[in-house]
């Protein structure tokens, strides 16, 4: 059974309150068609297209008979202006409902030092106690405060489950996607052989010798060497800013690994045992200090890279 008849408020070709972007009705409607896809079979919402203000649908008997109802609207005033509260007929007490979601309303849209107001004025209170049908309606903040308007937008699921909360219906929640077919795992993306030493050359050096950083960037080199250097593009630093230790913990570990003294800089002895080690698979002729552009000792270092090895 139905635990509550929400009516979206203007419609019809009133749009309500315009600001910030919105229209009220357009808002309320979303809010409506929200509660009812969370609610489920408990919740009945009114024809939106609608304006049961000007027809008079509450006092001509249109509610379903015995179920509580809400009328969804949203304020508008001055700067500064902001909240939400709950509206019943004047001279009524409010019920369990009212007190509940005039609870929720004013934590949801602060602002409102009453959150439950009694009203003569309007309309569809006063057809709704003629014609004896439980009713409230709730302003959902300011549509005229940019934080309000952006909240509802934006939070609208939450505030349909809290409105819906005060009548006692817990909302579904959403269908859990299904779990994504299983794909095998990539394939690593292998190094081109070019003979060129840039960042991802040297981010896996520092993966394949176990570097504490896998940053792709040999830093701090001795400026005075970078002639020698013209295999070597992306991610090199010659200069060592200052107060910071020259030298490079990358180069370090390639020197330890060629059997040289580990001091952090590349210059010609580092680079001659760098063209000894890979020279059974580079062809390397002659030991010149240099790695000039598509270097041969490069390309044999990116292959043996390639294969997880240095």
């Amino acid at each position: 059974m139905a635990k509550v008849f929400a009516i979206a408020g203007h419609g019809a070709g009133d749009p309500g309150a315009c600001a910030n972007g919105f229209s009220e009705a357009a808002q309320v409607r979303k809010l409506a068609a929200r509660m009812q896809a969370l609610g489920g079979s408990e919740v009945i919402v009114g024809d939106m297209n609608r304006n049961w203000y000007k027809d008079n649908g509450i006092g001509r008997g249109h509610c379903p008979k015995g179920v509580p109802v809400i009328e969804l609207h949203m304020d508008s005033a001055g700067a500064g202006a902001k909240g939400g509260h709950v509206i019943i007929k004047e001279g009524f007490n409010p019920d369990a409902i009212d007190n509940a979601l005039a609870a929720f309303i004013g934590g949801f849209f602060p602002g409102r030092s009453k959150t439950i107001v009694g009203r003569s004025d309007l309309a569809n209170p006063n057809r709704a106690a003629r014609a004896g049908v439980n009713y409230r309606l709730v302003e959902c903040g300011f549509i005229s405060d940019a934080g309000d308007a952006a909240k509802f937008d934006s939070q609208i699921d939450e505030l349909a489950r809290g409105i819906l909360a005060a009548f006692g219906i817990g909302a579904s929640a959403p269908a859990p996607a299904p779990a994504p077919a299983p794909q095998p795992a990539p394939k690593p993306q292998g190094l081109a052989v070019d003979g060129y030493w840039g960042e991802a050359t040297t981010r896996r050096i520092q993966e394949v010798l176990g570097c504490p950083f896998k940053d792709g960037k040999i830093s701090r080199q001795n400026p005075q060497h970078k002639h020698r250097l013209k295999a070597c593009t992306g991610g090199w630093e010659f200069s060592a800013p200052w107060g910071e230790q020259p030298g490079s913990q990358t180069i370090g570990a390639i020197q330890r690994a060629c059997g040289v003294p580990a001091d952090g800089f590349i210059g010609p002895d580092t680079i001659n045992a760098m063209i000894r080690h890979f020279k059974p698979t580079s062809g390397a002729k002659v030991e010149d200090g240099k790695l000039d552009a598509g270097s041969p000792t490069v390309k044999a270092m990116q292959r043996a890279l390639n294969e997880g090895r240095f």
